[in-house]
């Protein structure tokens, strides 16, 4: 069934005062959500532990976490300097946002050989081998679009780069994102999720106070790895 969408937009007029150019938003699931299993952990036990959590599809009390969401026709963001890093067998964090331009420092903070490989479609981005452990990598983010890393020595162990050519944040466990410093005017509001797809809408920021926006996900989940 093709993933549904109910999308609720808001404009409020904030108190005077309030930061101008302001989106300040909610993604919600309306759905039962799938019971979700931790991921087996077959190798370096040792260091990793027995299994890892599953982090595709975080909800918590119907608001879901890792979503992606992007101003469209804003201005882009400065680049800026973000960490990957790897921590008992997992990428740390899951999702992130990098502006074009960025530099992603990938890290090992596990005693045990990571090798990062980051794939834009079906094309490899970078492809790091980490043997040593606080062994750390730049990599520079020029392409927009988005990359999803593996670790070709763990199965298990996944994460997303969104290298994004306007202002852009990750919803947090709590559902809630937020972003700022955006002129007034009307822009397209785009939200990705690894599992539930891509959804678009449209937001006016008003000259003074905070667009509020709330984003709903209805039925059509694709199954996690």
């Amino acid at each position: 069934m093709r993933a549904g969408l109910l999308v609720g937009l808001v404009v409020v007029l904030a108190p005077r005062g309030a930061w101008a150019g302001e989106i300040q938003g909610l993604v919600r699931l309306e759905r039962a959500v799938p019971s979700r299993e931790d991921l087996p952990v077959t190798k370096d036990k040792v260091a990793c532990g027995e299994h890892v959590v599953d982090e595709s599809l975080l909800v918590a009390a119907g608001r879901l976490a890792n979503v992606v969401v992007t101003v469209e026709g804003a201005k882009a963001s400065p680049a800026l300097h973000l960490t990957l890093d790897q921590k008992n067998c997992r990428f740390v964090p899951h999702v992130l946002v990098a502006p074009k331009g960025s530099t992603l420092e990938i890290v090992n903070s596990d005693p045990v050989l990571h090798n990062i490989h980051g794939w834009m479609g079906i094309r490899t981005r970078f492809n790091v081998p980490m043997p040593e452990p606080h062994e750390r990598v730049p990599v520079v983010l020029d392409r927009s679009g988005t990359v999803e890393v593996r670790c070709d020595v763990h199965a298990w162990m996944s994460a997303y780069v969104a290298v994004v050519e306007g202002p852009a944040a990750v919803s947090g466990l709590d559902g809630t994102f937020a972003i700022d410093e955006i002129p007034a005017g009307t822009y397209t509001l785009r939200a990705w999720h690894e599992r539930l797809g891509e959804r678009t809408l449209e937001v006016t920021i008003p000259a003074k106070g905070a667009a509020h926006v709330e984003i709903t996900y209805g039925e059509g989940v694709t199954p996690g790895r």
